[in-house]
């Protein structure tokens, strides 16, 4: 047994797939749910179920970006460390994706008008709010690399800007949602 695999499991190097390829594959699924979208059947008996699944996964997703973004806000007034900052991050980042992946998935089924400039704007926001996170996950694992010295100004400003990318992202699918569900 070498030292590497005896360390503990969060101590250990993980291979990480290239960004790239990554952000390939979530611009590939969003495309495939564009194209899928207007044909899938519009049952009445699942939309009920779907719209459930979206509303649960719109309040796990936002809900964990406005609490991370909380602790931001704390950090930026002095209230916590950066560390615990960067540590809720990790924690938040798990429900953050699935309540992304659950409002796309969801959302094929409930009939968007791909066609509708608005669902579109609504679309291309999912689709940035996605591609932001993955440079999320670049700026929280630079910022842990620093073991808690005083990250560069470069990279606070590119976590800011991720940050706000990202509530504008969640706010603009939000707000176009409730927009497209009146009568």
């Amino acid at each position: 047994m070498t030292a590497v695999s005896s360390a503990p499991r969060h101590l250990r190097q993980r291979r990480r797939v290239p960004s790239y390829v990554v952000a390939s594959a979530l611009a590939a699924g969003w495309a495939a749910m564009l194209l899928a979208a207007p044909h899938m059947p519009a049952a009445t008996g699942i939309r009920p179920f779907a719209l459930f699944v979206h509303l649960a996964a719109l309040v796990l997703g936002m809900g964990a970006v406005l609490s991370l973004d909380w602790f931001g806000l704390m950090w930026l007034i002095g209230r916590q460390d950066l560390l615990s900052l960067v540590r809720a991050a990790q924690v938040a980042h798990t429900p953050i994706w699935l309540g992304l992946a659950g409002l796309s998935l969801s959302g094929v089924f409930l009939a968007p008008d791909t066609s509708a400039p608005l669902t579109v704007v609504k679309l291309v926001a999912v689709l940035v709010v996605a591609l932001n996170g993955l440079s999320a996950a670049t700026v929280q694992r630079r910022l842990l690399a620093l073991h808690g010295t005083t990250p560069p100004r470069r990279l606070l400003l590119r976590a800011v800007l991720v940050a706000t990318i990202s509530q504008a992202g969640w706010w603009t699918a939000t707000l176009v949602g409730f927009v497209n569900a009146q009568p």
